[in-house]
C-alpha cells in the first residue's frame, strides 16, 4: 500500500480498500473542523459589519486578554465608551446561561454594567429562534442577540 503525508501531517492511505475507514475518519474530522470555522467565520462576519460602524470613531480588539489570563471576544473602543462583546454559537439553552455568566465575570474585571453577548444559531431545523433583548445576569445588563 503506497501511503503520502499531508501538508497537515496526517497519513494518506492510497488504498480504495481502506476507503470506508478514511472516510469515516474524516466525518470525526470535519465535525471538529466545522464547529472551529462556523465560530471563526461568525466572529469575520460580525467584525466586517462592526468595521464601517466604527470607522473613524474607534476602533476594536480581538480576545482582549484579562489580568486572570481570561480572554473577553472583542472589545470596541468608540469615543469614549467602551463596549465588551461575547461571540458564541448556539449550543443549547444551558451553554447560553453559562455564557451570561461567562460575560458577567468579564463585565465586572473591566468595572463596566453593561454587555453584549451575540450568539450565532446554525441549526437547520424549525427550532431556532432569533431574538434581541436585556437581560440581567450577576447584577449586570447583558443585551442577548441571538441571529
Amino acid at each position: 500500500m503506497d501511503a503520502k503525508r499531508h501538508p497537515a501531517g496526517w497519513i494518506w492511505s492510497c488504498s480504495c480498500e481502506d476507503l470506508p475507514n478514511t472516510t469515516a475518519s474524516f466525518t470525526k474530522h470535519k465535525k471538529e473542523v466545522d464547529q472551529r470555522f462556523i465560530e471563526r467565520h461568525g466572529r469575520m462576519l460580525f467584525l466586517t459589519y462592526l468595521r464601517p460602524v466604527i470607522n473613524g470613531h474607534g476602533f476594536y480588539h480581538i480576545e482582549s486578554q484579562l489580568t486572570d489570563d481570561r480572554r473577553m471576544d472583542v472589545v470596541v473602543d468608540f469615543g469614549s465608551e467602551q463596549f465588551i462583546v461575547e461571540l458564541k454559537t448556539w449550543r443549547g439553552e444551558s451553554a447560553h446561561e453559562d455564557a451570561y455568566e461567562q460575560l458577567a465575570g468579564y463585565l465586572g474585571s473591566k468595572g463596566a454594567q453593561r454587555g453584549y453577548l451575540l450568539t450565532f444559531d446554525f441549526r437547520k431545523d424549525g427550532n431556532r429562534e432569533h431574538r434581541a433583548k436585556w437581560v440581567q445576569s450577576g447584577g449586570k445588563d447583558i443585551f442577548d442577540i441571538v441571529v
